[in-house]
């Protein structure tokens, strides 16, 4: 998930709390009265700038609407949103998470959206989870990938004489091997990181679709025992066992940004939100965002979660207007402000292809040009119980305690236990 939200501490807030002051209200008659609607987020300083700047750019063109935001930590929003709409007591608009976004709209618990067409106007891979059953259930503000680009220091690949930047497989193993730096037996720069955990599910899923292989099957089972799913996972254990250019020791306690931005790595796979990151948090300036190399002699697919956007609840009085406001967001200039104030990659296709985008952030160009190679993740259900068992099975294949074959069945069991489940 976008991991802006590292920042945030988790908060557990009481059902009583996650209740209160939900629904929106007419503060006038019904016939040309005002409309108050509520409006939920996450509290990220960005975000939330970006969404005040949103309001009082609709309360220009329509004075007779308040929209009241409120926001929350991460983890508490996350509860907060589960408890209101059981309660049916939600706001008129929430800020979710694409990969949420299915479960509610399956629930019955989101008004469709009104104007269907609109849907043509963002990228598929980043509409994917809004959409189902054929019908659209919100909009999304953010393409959020992981997977196109790789934060590198090109002053480590002049010291070590390597040729910069690596545009093949081959050459980005052998740039890999040149760039790792040991004392003694332990690890000290990294030639080429993937190992957190976003990271190792969406490589490993990338190399599938670059070898043209699926990894979904029509009843919506996940099937890994394909030789394109043998031949990616071998590929990301040849980086720990064959290579050593990388190792798990870090995993689960720092991520692979904050290593690289500390200098412990030359190359690491992560997402375009770390460009920020490494700017304003670690203040580093020397670090570029190169295109990640495909598997093949296919183009770069990859996979890629639906990001955050907006729903409308089912519950709301005023669901007319709170989509009235909801399309104010989408459109070209307002989302553009949105994702440059964010530093967020547009799921509008318009949006991603205005020159005053790569202006403000020149270093999305990378990501921007890769848009059109990527797909939907597909109907993971139970998002961090897949990632989970990907995570865990590569860290015994990196291991060596259970082979690949092995460890990808075990994959795909558990994965399909998890989906049988939640499709009862």
């Amino acid at each position: 998930m976008n991991k802006w939200f590292a920042f945030c501490m988790a908060v557990v807030l009481t059902a009583a709390v996650a209740l209160s002051g939900c629904s929106g209200s007419k503060e006038e008659g019904a016939s040309g009265g005002k409309v108050k609607l509520v409006w939920w987020s996450h509290d990220n300083p960005a975000f939330v700038a970006a969404n005040k700047t949103l309001i009082e750019e609709y309360k220009k063109v329509n004075p007779n609407v308040t929209i009241d935001l409120q926001a929350f930590p991460y983890d508490a929003f996350i509860q907060k949103l589960k408890a209101s709409f059981a309660a049916k007591n939600p706001p008129d608009i929430a800020q979710m998470f694409g990969t949420w976004v299915t479960d509610y709209a399956k629930k019955g618990l989101l008004q469709p959206a009104l104007d269907d067409s609109i849907r043509g106007n963002f990228f598929d891979a980043s509409l994917g989870a809004y959409v189902v059953d054929n019908q659209l259930y919100g909009l999304p503000h953010e393409y959020n990938l992981e997977n196109g680009g790789v934060l590198v220091h090109p002053k480590m690949f002049q010291d070590a004489g390597v040729n910069y930047p690596p545009k093949t497989w081959d050459e980005l193993v052998a740039a890999a091997r040149k760039l790792t730096r040991y004392d003694g037996n332990k690890i000290k720069v990294r030639g080429f990181d993937f190992t957190s955990g976003d990271n190792i599910t969406f490589t490993f899923l990338s190399l599938i679709l670059q070898q043209k292989g699926k990894y979904w099957t029509e009843d919506g089972h996940v099937n890994f025992s394909t030789p394109e799913a043998v031949k990616a996972m071998t590929a990301l254990k040849d980086f720990v066992v064959k290579y050593k250019t990388t190792d798990m020791s870090l995993f689960g306690t720092e991520d692979i940004s904050d290593t690289f931005f500390k200098g412990g790595s030359a190359m690491a796979i992560r997402g375009p939100w770390t460009i920020a990151a490494g700017k304003d948090t670690y203040k580093v300036s020397d670090f570029e965002y190169m295109p990640m190399p495909s598997f093949t002699s296919e183009p770069p697919y990859f996979a890629a979660e639906s990001g955050w956007g907006e729903v409308v609840a089912k519950a709301s009085k005023h669901s007319k207007e709170a989509w009235d406001f909801v399309n104010f967001m989408m459109d070209k200039e307002q989302a553009l402000n949105w994702n440059i104030k964010t530093l967020t990659v547009p799921a509008n296709k318009e949006t991603a292809s205005d020159t005053k985008l790569l202006e403000a952030v020149p270093l999305m160009k990378t990501s921007i040009d890769v848009l059109k190679y990527g797909q939907w993740i597909g109907p993971v259900q139970d998002r961090d119980y897949f990632f989970k068992q990907i995570n865990d099975q590569f860290q015994a294949i990196a291991a060596e305690s259970v082979s690949v074959e092995d460890g990808l069945k075990k994959i795909e069991k558990e994965i399909n236990k998890m989906i049988d489940q939640h499709l009862q």
